[in-house]
């Protein structure tokens, strides 16, 4: 299994593979908790960009959704992605508490502690490393991003890195992701050695 934590710099980056986020969200039935955690992942948001959703973030005729960045991140509107959209949809048919955000429980809005409490739980079942927390759902969607053939200026749009240094770990990690490959190729007895 590749290595899904790198230490960079003075940074702890720890992202999940296809795989574990197919599991982490194979553990989630509940409609509110799936539409949160496939927002945050699709967007890379953190959990405050998260609390920061309200109902008028979404305009469902124009397929937008309205992203509020922090860390003097840009804010930006993005497609509403398929998925997200019917995630959120299921959602708000069953959502019974009202206000002024988009995220709410029965104590009212979703506070970040009780997002981090919801991952915890649904990695836990999902048998995750016990470093991952939500904001390793944001450095999977960089990673992932990067790997499906996105360029580094696009990556950066996505995550709302107003500076390209702060989305450059991607290609670092991406880089040794490459190497352990290499390095499995060169040494699989599958592969003709001349």
């Amino acid at each position: 299994m590749p290595q899904t934590n790198y230490k960079i710099a003075d940074q702890q980056i720890k992202y999940l593979t296809q795989r574990e986020v197919k599991n982490f969200f194979s553990q989630i039935q509940d409609k509110r908790d799936r539409a949160l955690f496939v927002t945050i992942y699709r967007y890379g948001l953190r959990v405050s960009e998260a609390t920061l959703l309200t109902p008028k973030s979404i305009n469902w005729d124009d397929n937008r959704i309205y992203i509020q960045r922090v860390k003097n991140g840009i804010s930006t509107e993005r497609r509403l992605y398929d998925d997200v959209r019917k995630a959120l949809k299921a959602y708000l048919q069953v959502r019974q508490e009202t206000g002024t955000v988009l995220f709410t429980g029965r104590e009212g809005n979703l506070k970040p502690n009780t997002i981090a409490k919801l991952f915890k739980k649904y990695a836990r079942q999902a048998e995750l490393d016990k470093q991952a927390s939500t904001h390793s759902l944001r450095h999977s969607c960089g990673v992932h991003s990067l790997e499906s053939g996105l360029d580094i200026r696009e990556v950066q749009d996505l995550l709302g890195h107003r500076n390209i240094q702060n989305t450059m770990i991607y290609t670092q990690i991406s880089d040794k992701k490459r190497e352990q490959v290499d390095k499995r190729l060169e040494e699989s007895p599958d592969i003709v050695k001349l």
